[in-house]
């Protein structure tokens, strides 16, 4: 019995010695789920022309109030994104993963529309074609577009 028990404690504590200092799921490294939630103080207005580019951008100004945005993306690719609690859901091949700013983010695009969210909740871009507008969110204020 005292072995049984010695062989349990030495598995608990080989299992707990790979984790290190992360206890998360897994890398979030787009392959394991990612579930974040952000909130977003700052907001920078801005026009966007035919060529994707902003331009005649407004100053930084405090947003009242602040913005929450709630990612989670399963392991399987499945997609929940959630703007001040109003949700839409996303399959696989319903958004892009890519690179950029030394971060990760994840683009969904609908027909007038673009939101970009960086996995390290340091922006959030969204675009409206059809209006010709872009609007960028900040967690900080020390952020620029």
């Amino acid at each position: 019995m005292k072995k049984i028990l010695a062989l349990i404690y030495l598995l608990i504590a080989f299992a707990l010695m790979a984790c290190g200092n992360d206890w998360s799921v897994g890398p979030d490294d787009g392959g394991a789920s990612f579930s974040r939630r952000f909130h977003y103080y700052y907001e920078v207005d801005c026009r966007y022309d035919a060529f994707g580019q902003p331009y005649d951008c407004s100053d930084m100004y405090s947003m009242s109030p602040s913005m929450t945005v709630d990612l989670r993306i399963t392991s399987d690719g499945y997609a929940t994104l959630c703007v001040d609690d109003e949700c839409s859901y996303y399959g696989p091949r319903d958004y892009d993963m890519s690179y950029d700013h030394g971060s990760r983010y994840y683009d969904f695009v609908g027909d007038d529309t673009r939101m970009t969210i960086y996995a390290d909740g340091s922006e959030v871009v969204y675009i409206d074609s059809y209006e010709g507008r872009a609007y960028y969110y900040y967690r900080d204020y020390d952020y620029y577009y």
